[in-house]
């Protein structure tokens, strides 16, 4: 064999290492044994994307409510891509969500956020003013929300908006899970 050839094995089994060694690191080591630990920082993050649309005759006294859409990955997508489903999960929650309110849109006042379909879902974010118009974290959440997980009800968001002024816009909120799964 070649020195090139070593150098080349060598090359790949390190770099099998280094992935193996990013994998190990994501899972939370102080679970139990067979369950690991999906979070913003493991390699494929249980974080989903989703965007409110609105239309002007929809704002009433300057507040508005909407239904998300996603606008990413769904949590099957991505529990599925880490080599997981929904019956896996035994513990879910949202550790932050990060409201975004893009610059061609009506600035946002104030934003209360609802896991589901109306305002009786768990509430995963509040902010009560937005600094320059711009876009909030609201990582004080730390909302449990196991059964809207396992239940496939944690598909859309339910969002009041109150509006510096009226008109066309969108809002954009990027959730942040926590999610522990066993089977690993």
């Amino acid at each position: 064999m070649t020195v090139a050839e070593r150098t080349l094995r060598r090359g790949s089994l390190l770099i099998v290492l280094l992935a193996a060694s990013v994998a190990w690191t994501s899972c939370d080591l102080a679970s139990a044994s067979n369950t690991a630990i999906l979070n913003a920082n493991s390699p494929i993050a249980p974080t989903v994307q989703h965007r409110f649309e609105y239309k002007g005759e929809d704002v009433v006294d300057g507040e508005v409510a909407v239904e998300s859409k996603i606008q990413s990955d769904d949590l099957d997508a991505i529990l599925s891509r880490n080599g997981f489903s929904r019956s896996d999960v035994v513990d879910a929650r949202i550790d932050s969500v990060k409201i975004i309110n893009p610059e061609s849109a009506p600035s946002l006042r104030d934003a209360d956020v609802f896991l589901g379909t109306d305002a009786e879902g768990p509430r995963v974010a509040q902010v009560t003013s937005f600094p320059d118009g711009a876009s909030f974290v609201d990582d004080d959440t730390s909302t449990p929300v196991l059964e809207a997980v396992r239940n496939d009800e944690a598909r859309t968001l339910y969002g009041r908006f109150g509006l510096e002024s009226a008109g066309d816009g969108a809002v954009q909120a990027t959730v942040y899970y926590r999610l522990e799964v066993e089977g690993v």
